[in-house]
């Protein structure tokens, strides 16, 4: 993939899965086998769904202030400032992301998440 169709890539990605915590586009932008990266835990598929699955649960009013977008053939990094309200308790929760991303063939084949906060990707949802 050329960077600008990297962009785009990225753009989707989050306008398709991120935004809307839709668990069922995840076959459309990542490998079945993809590894992912935060802190001690290495994730697979399935904890990305379980993340998402859990995040629509609990993350009311949910934005992403995309501040940098940096792509090139087959890979993206991706900043930004998210905030949301907790469903649970009404706090407002925020903290800078920064993804990595490598692609495979057109999808995500490994990932590396760095953020202010501490995501468990295999807490699960109610």
């Amino acid at each position: 993939m050329s960077p600008d169709d990297v962009r785009a890539f990225a753009n989707r990605l989050m306008d398709e899965v991120w935004r809307p915590f839709d668990h069922t586009a995840l076959p459309r932008f990542y490998h079945p086998d993809v590894v992912g990266h935060h802190r001690a835990q290495t994730l697979a598929l399935a904890d990305i769904a379980n993340r998402l699955q859990w995040d629509v649960q609990n993350f009311g009013n949910p934005a992403y202030d995309i501040r940098d977008i940096v792509a090139e053939a087959d890979r993206f990094a991706i900043r930004f400032l998210y905030s949301c309200t907790m469903i649970g308790t009404g706090e407002v929760f925020a903290t800078e992301v920064i993804y990595f991303y490598h692609l495979r063939d057109g999808r995500i084949a490994e990932f590396w998440l760095l953020s202010g906060i501490d995501f468990d990707y295999k807490q699960r949802p109610a």
